[in-house]
Order: structure tokens, then sequence, then C-alpha cells
């Protein structure tokens, strides 16, 4: 009887999936700033500044906060950096970002902060999928070819080749 051989397993080449690292809805948090706002919309500065110092920031501890006004009210910039330096102490990272923007924001995070040099002088696959936005993978790749012998694209048992490191002659 023959042995299977896993050639892909042989080749040494490291599968990277960017799926892995995408949040789910729950893993972090949002700030909206409308139920600081009277009426909503309007931003009162001695009003804005009491109500922020009611608010139990140590809730935000550890997490991955997403900052955002959730309608159309007009916020001065300077309410958004205030929080931002109120969450700081507390949360593990605060970004701004629009609702639909949310959960790239912190998947973008999360993929900027792979550990690239696990994939230093080897063979990596970026593995295709649909559900992951392009700029992931633009910003993957930015931070891999730092790193890899040869970067290639789509499934280990046949990858499109993108990049190859030239050697040293």
């Amino acid at each position: 009887m023959d042995t299977i051989i896993n050639k892909v397993e042989q080749s040494g080449i490291l599968t990277l999936d960017l799926l892995l690292y995408k949040p789910a809805n729950g893993e972090y948090q949002v700030f909206d700033m409308v139920p600081y706002l009277f009426h909503g919309y309007l931003l009162q500065e001695k009003l804005f500044r009491a109500e922020m110092g009611l608010v139990d920031w140590h809730q935000y501890r550890d997490k991955e906060v997403v900052l955002y006004c959730s309608n159309d009210a007009i916020v001065p910039y300077w309410a958004y950096v205030f929080i931002s330096s109120l969450l700081q102490p507390h949360a593990a990272f605060v970004c701004f970002g629009n609702e639909q923007d949310h959960q790239q924001l912190i998947w973008m995070r999360r993929i900027m902060t792979i550990d690239y040099q696990l994939y230093k002088d080897r063979k990596v696959v970026l593995k295709a999928r649909s559900d992951v936005p392009e700029t992931l993978y633009v910003a993957a790749t930015g931070r891999l070819m730092e790193q890899v012998q040869s970067l290639m694209w789509g499934e280990a048992g046949s990858p499109l080749m993108i990049y190859k490191r030239k050697k040293n002659i």
C-alpha cells in the first residue's frame, strides 16, 4: 500500500489566514457620542465635561474601543481628543471611525500587530478569501515583504507567486 505524502506540508510553506484575526461583535466596544450631547445633537462644553466625569472608564479596561458619533451631529474634534485622553489609560486600543468601519478598524489593528518575525525567511501564502477586505491584504503584504523569502497568494497547494526576495550574490 502506498503512503500518501503531503507535499504542501513538506514544502515548508506557511499559510497566513487574515480571517482568523477578524473581531466578532462583542470583542470590542464602541463609545457613541450621542448620549453625551444635548438633545443628541449639541455639545455644550460645561455639561459635556461634567458628563465625562461621571463615566466609569474602568469598563473599558484592556478593551479595543471605537469612538464615534452615530448621528449627523457636528462634534468638534477636541471632544474626540478629550474622550480619547480619558480612554487611553484604560483601553488596550482606541480609534475613531464611523459605524460601518468599526470592525474593520479593529481588524486592521490586529493585522498590524501580528508578529511578522515568525515569517522571517520563510515561504508564505496569504490565504485568498473574498470576505477579507483588500485594505487588510495590502497592509499585511507590506509587513510580510520585510520578512519573507517569498510571498504567494491563494492556497498552499496551488499558490500564485507575488514576491520573491532576490538572493545576494
